[in-house]
């Protein structure tokens, strides 16, 4: 056993316990109470299959059925953040919205372009009529007689107009929805890199959290074997049996920690499915990526502020649907300023007509023209459109200024927070590797009386925060890293 080894390379062979000393796995790859830190930051973490091996709540009672889980069809139980990313573009309800709109403003472009068309109609009409008129009635002196007058009247006409010149409204209302449409298919890419991005953080969240169980098992594991052996202790008579109450209730403590850890799991598991459209209940879980991040920092150089912020520039669906929209709003702007142009249309149509006594007789009529409409006064209507037009296109302008400083801020952030995870990763390790070996050392000073219950309490606390602490680095630069490409726009190509 590693703590017993530990102990006699320093105080030599241990008194007995009543039992076997569960292995600590924490540490497993130091050699001694003496090494370096930097010997000691190739330690280990727990790997995250130890801690989904445990029940929940591993301690407390089971409710089996409040976790029942299934799994979905055409899923995998165990993802990489790439199909988590596919399944998510293909599942999540808001783009399947996203997608409408693109599709309601192609509507939009068909429909404006009817006004270049021309409009074509047949009519027909077939009208029976007639009148009753009294007239006297020579034979019969005081009597009127009743006459009824009729007439059927038929016609059909096939009518054409077409419009030639309207000052190009209609060409800027094409123009308009174009680019509006072009908006609404940046605005859905932007969309999808951002359900990519949720998508990475829970997937790095879940993992987190799976490492974090692990990792409270086995820090409990470490108080079993202090609580071991403090019981070794109060047998042979070296410390008072109170130590062993305030070891009882550090490990009491470290199993409240663990169960909270895995109710953060099982709470984090459904919001990792729910971000890829799947139920709640679902059976999914991350793959980890992570491996060689707890002994080695990755050494990749990051790109220059200026280099970075160019990409975002050019790869970011938000700067191309600002830029797009005050485009669409300057065609607008087009379209209200020819509001009073002149309009000129021809029309013409063909037609039948009979109009006697018995619907016969029928007749050829037709009618052709232009048509040119000169406005001189709309009650200011123009005008008002206009001046509203320019205000829509200043505030357009200042949104897609607004857009460049976000898109600068969040460049340069995401940058300067990998340079500050990475450097914070580096310091995790040291104060690990530290930790493990003071724990050791503070457990080999108490055996023989060189240490206290306070300092053992305090190791075992300080190993507790610098294994969280080494977690939570992990998985902050991995989020980290998918934050810089979020913000360069190529997190999802």
């Amino acid at each position: 056993m590693i703590a017993a080894l530990l102990l006699a390379a320093i105080v030599g062979p241990p008194a007995p316990v009543p039992s076997p000393v569960p292995r600590p796995k924490i540490a497993q790859a130091v050699s001694g109470p003496d090494a370096t830190p930097a010997t000691a930051g190739a330690a280990a973490l727990p790997a995250i299959e130890a801690g989904l091996t445990l029940p929940y709540p591993a301690y407390g009672s089971p409710q089996p059925q409040v976790l029942t889980t299934q799994r979905a069809p055409g899923v995998p139980a165990a993802i990489t953040l790439a199909e988590a990313t596919s399944i998510a573009i293909a599942r999540v309800p808001s783009l399947a919205a996203a997608r409408a709109e693109v599709a309601l403003e192609d509507a939009s472009i068909a429909l404006a372009r009817t006004g270049f068309a021309p409009d074509l109609s047949v009519s027909g009409s077939s009208t029976y009529s007639y009148v009753q008129n009294g007239v006297a009635n020579a034979s019969t002196p005081g009597a009127i007689s009743a006459n009824l007058l009729s007439a059927q009247s038929n016609s059909g006409s096939l009518s054409l107009s077409q419009l030639i010149y309207d000052g190009g409204r209609i060409r800027a209302k094409i123009d308009a929805a174009g680019l509006t449409r072009d908006a609404a298919l940046a605005t859905y890419r932007r969309d999808a890199q951002t359900v990519a991005y949720d998508v990475a953080a829970a997937y790095y969240t879940l993992l987190a959290d799976e490492r974090s169980v692990a990792v409270d098992d086995e820090l409990l594991r470490e108080d079993v074997v202090s609580e071991q052996l403090v019981r070794a202790q109060i047998r042979a008579g070296t410390v008072a049996g109170a130590d062993l109450s305030t070891q009882l209730a550090t490990t009491a403590n470290a199993r409240t920690t663990l169960v909270r850890a895995q109710g953060t799991l099982q709470n984090d598991r459904v919001a990792f499915a729910t971000a890829l459209g799947l139920g709640a209940d679902t059976d999914v879980l991350p793959r980890d990526d992570t491996q060689g991040l707890e002994t080695a920092t990755p050494a990749s150089a990051l790109p220059a502020y200026a280099g970075a912020l160019d990409v975002a520039y050019a790869e970011r669906p938000d700067i191309a649907q600002a830029r797009l929209t005050v485009e669409a709003d300057q065609a607008l702007l087009r379209e209200a300023r020819r509001g009073l142009a002149p309009t000129l249309s021809l029309s013409g149509s063909k037609g039948l007509e009979s109009s006697d006594l018995g619907g016969g007789a029928i007749r050829n009529d037709g009618t052709l023209g232009l048509s040119l409409t000169l406005p001189l006064y709309d009650q200011g209507i123009t005008r008002a459109n206009v001046a509203s037009s320019r205000a829509t296109v200043a505030i357009a302008t200042a949104d897609a200024a607004t857009t460049r400083l976000t898109v600068a801020q969040d460049v340069r952030q995401a940058l300067i927070a990998i340079v500050s995870d990475r450097a914070v990763l580096d310091q995790t390790r040291a104060a690990y590797a530290s930790a493990v070996t003071s724990l050791r050392s503070t457990q080999a000073q108490y055996r023989v009386g060189a240490s206290t219950m306070p300092s053992l309490i305090q190791a075992e606390a300080t190993l507790a925060s610098a294994a969280t602490n080494i977690v939570n680095a992990i998985y902050t630069l991995r989020i980290a890293e998918n934050t810089l490409r979020y913000a360069l726009g190529t997190n999802l190509q």
